[in-house]
């Protein structure tokens, strides 16, 4: 007899419709069992999607990255690489930005803000697609048949694939155009920022690219204003030693404000919101006998009575900003014996006044952008509008503990121009499409337009940095200590971050990794970041009864307030103010340990008083989470978090699955501390807990260290002078006026 397929198929088919017949005959066997069984011959099982995952994040991967327009760029020369390698640098440059123009005439930048453009982070897991979608249908089910079992269907898993790779395409359409962006302004970089062979077409091109990738800046310059006047000038234009003060961007070109950046200077971003805390940082400042310039940016938005009272403390007689009689409870409630007017010289101060300038941008941003750059974004546009070539971006709740002109002073900055600093080394990780993402957005693969053009491709610095390899946490942004000259071309790569509400914005917090991600993206590793990772600043705590690991040989620092020691040992500045608490919560941390053990008077006096330093304390580091390079696999990834739950958990941990009847623990008696940092719920959650000496992450070891350090008797006297200086700076009262 001859088998044939068709005869093949049909006694298949036959079978399967008998033994259907059968079960649905037995009374055992229900139409809801049924169901399950078709459903079981659908390959959408767990591991099946799982496995999907891991060729969705190959193709995903950036090494797969291609400028969309490279084989068009390639074969105008006929795909002879070497070739194109030698030919000028102009004529690529026209070919780039011709072809450019042909292929998209309407091209500019893209802001992807929009519901239906924006990339989807969870596009490279299918699993956790399929069971969100299925967890929505099972609650619909639910609501209309309450006792009946909820079973996919073949079409309603049919239904969610097909979603899946709709938003999957959507995810990969986005990257690439982002991808591209970053290309292009790198392009942009290589032909017109540095460039000094510019011809008359080049030159029209740079003038038509500048708009179309910065489309949110205006031809109006900034609007200057000094303290004590009331003269508004514009941009200041330094020509043989004379200065010419313009009043438009007549270059109508992002590079004037490269080409026109002079001198050293303190930048800070405000809005009236800022003003109380900005207050006390130039009093600091004057403390400090700060001599550099300091421009305040902001966008129409400090009223006219909170720059009357920063005015005041920049430029107001010493002994009218220290007079006791403007803020006498500050005075009293803080080393009362302490009288800053008759004893600030005894400190090393001579309290100049300050060379302060209002920088208003209001008009130089498109109204269509108004909004586009909210909060810590608007530091990035004071990167680009203030004057200074050289800054010291400054936030304002900030505290240098040193002149500010030692930050330029400093080896990193003299090697890089730049130093920055890094944050706490927290445990909290990242995920794959974050890295994945900003990879793409680098200069990484040797088969590239920036390989034709001699960009340079990122190397190890930036693939292994802390955040690259997993953490969320790596630069901290309270002072970032910028050459605009020298890295123009990143400080342009920032403003895609800053305007790319996702995957940005849920990916780094605030600017905080903005500063390295824009040098990476324009291919400039010359950067460097202070050797330490970010410090707990404040007491070491001594009392037994008052530690949260009694037992342990750990020093402990609990603390709002992270700080930045450098190789030398020397504490530069802190975060968040002088307040113990910014948020002043005694009433509610009242009850909480340690705080429980307290006498009220003594809790009411910690809050109501500066931030003691005497101690810093730097945790160790911790292993990186994820390999370099974003690898697809996740399975070295789900063991260090499957090793997480292996430990002791910490205090921040222990109380989280109490059952019912037992007892929270405030304090742990029989172990050490896990974490480096351990967070509090004191202070509404911003404090933390910091250790030096925690249960090793490596097999081989007992314990992993960090650094402690304490700070010596003038030490800590200078540093109370200053919180003092601080603490009674912010009043609403202008200081009375010299008779």
């Amino acid at each position: 007899m001859r088998l044939t397929v068709k005869k093949l198929l049909l006694s298949f088919l036959t079978l399967l419709l008998l033994t259907i017949t059968y079960l649905l005959l037995q009374s055992s066997f229900s139409l809801d069992q049924l169901r399950r069984l078709y459903y079981s011959f659908e390959n959408y099982d767990l591991e099946k999607l799982k496995s999907d995952s891991l060729e969705i994040r190959k193709k995903l991967h950036y090494t797969n990255y291609i400028y969309s327009g490279y084989n068009n760029f390639t074969s105008h020369y006929n795909h002879n690489l070497d070739k194109i390698k030698s030919i000028p640098l102009n004529e690529k440059c026209h070919t780039f930005y011709s072809q450019l123009l042909e292929s998209d005439p309407q091209f500019k930048f893209k802001a992807f803000n929009s519901v239906g453009e924006r990339l989807d982070k969870s596009s490279d897991r299918k699993e956790m697609f399929f069971k969100n979608e299925l967890n929505t249908l099972k609650n619909e089910h639910r609501k209309g048949h309450p006792d009946k079992e909820f079973i996919p269907t073949l079409g309603m898993n049919r239904t969610i694939e097909s979603k899946y790779y709709a938003n999957l395409s959507k995810t990969q359409r986005v990257i690439q155009s982002m991808a591209d962006t970053a290309t292009i302004i790198r392009v942009f970089g290589k032909c017109f920022l540095n460039n000094d062979k510019i011809d008359d077409s080049l030159n029209k091109l740079s003038l038509e690219f500048s708009k179309r990738l910065f489309p949110f800046i205006t031809n109006s310059i900034p609007v200057f204003r000094k303290a004590g006047t009331t003269q508004e000038n514009g941009w200041p234009v330094v020509k043989n030693d004379e200065i010419d003060y313009k009043t438009q961007n007549s270059d109508e070109s992002i590079m004037f404000f490269r080409d026109n950046s002079k001198g050293k200077g303190i930048v800070i971003s405000a809005t009236s919101r800022h003003a109380k805390d900005l207050q006390r940082l130039i009093r600091i400042l004057r403390a400090l006998n700060n001599q550099l310039p300091i421009q305040i940016i902001f966008k129409n938005d400090i009223n006219k009575r909170n720059m009357e009272l920063l005015e005041a403390a920049a430029v107001a007689d010493v002994e009218n900003v220290l007079d006791q009689t403007t803020s006498p409870n500050e005075h009293q409630n803080h080393l009362p014996e302490l009288n800053l007017l008759q004893e600030y010289k005894n400190y090393g101060s001579d309290f100049p006044k300050q060379d302060l300038t209002f920088v208003n941008i209001v008009s130089c941003l498109e109204r269509g952008y108004k909004y586009s750059f909210p909060g810590y974004s608007n530091k990035v546009l004071a990167l680009l509008f203030s004057s200074f070539e050289e800054i010291i971006l400054l936030d304002a709740d900030t505290i240098p503990l040193v002149p500010p002109s030692e930050f330029f002073e400093s080896n990193e900055y003299q090697k890089s121009g730049t130093y920055f600093f890094q944050d706490r080394s927290l445990r909290d990780n990242n995920d794959f499409m974050e890295t994945n993402f900003f990879s793409n957005l680098f200069p990484t693969n040797e088969k590239s337009i920036e390989t034709l053009f001699n960009i340079p491709q990122v190397t190890s610095k930036t693939m292994n940095n802390k955040y690259m390899t997993g953490w969320r946490h790596f630069q901290e942004a309270g002072v970032v200590v910028f050459n605009k000259k020298q890295h123009f071309l990143g400080l342009l790569m920032m403003f895609p971050l800053s305007l790319w509400a996702e995957p940005v914005h849920s990916s780094i917090w605030g600017d905080k990794e903005m500063y390295w991600l824009g040098l990476s993206m324009a291919g400039d590793e010359n950067y460097e970041f202070n050797s330490n990772a970010a410090a707990s600043i404040g007491e070491n705590t001594i009392l037994q009864n008052r530690k949260y690991y009694p037992n342990s040989k750990s020093n402990e620092v609990c603390s709002t307030h992270p700080g930045h020691v450098n190789s030398e040992g020397k504490l530069l500045w802190i975060n968040s103010g002088f307040s113990y608490c910014k948020k002043n919560g005694y009433f509610r941390d009242r009850v909480k340990y340690p705080f429980s053990t307290f006498e009220n008077k003594e809790l009411i006096s910690l809050f109501q008083s500066p931030l003691q330093i005497k101690a810093a304390l730097i945790p160790p580091d911790l292993p990186n989470y994820r390999e370099p390079n974003s690898p697809i696999d996740f399975t070295t990834e789900l063991e260090i978090k499957k090793s997480w739950k292996s430990r002791k958990k910490d205090t921040d941990e222990i109380n989280n699955d109490l059952k019912t009847g037992e007892k929270r623990k405030e304090f742990i008696e029989d172990y050490g501390p896990q974490k480096g940092w351990v967070k509090n719920p004191i202070c509404f959650g911003y404090m933390y807990c910091a250790y030096d000496n925690i249960e090793s992450y490596d097999s081989n070891k007992e314990f992993d260290t960090g650094k402690f350090y304490e700070f010596n008797e003038d030490e800590r006297r200078k540093f109370n002078y200053l919180a003092k200086i601080w603490h009674t700076g912010g009043s609403r009262t202008l200081p009375k006026k010299k008779q």
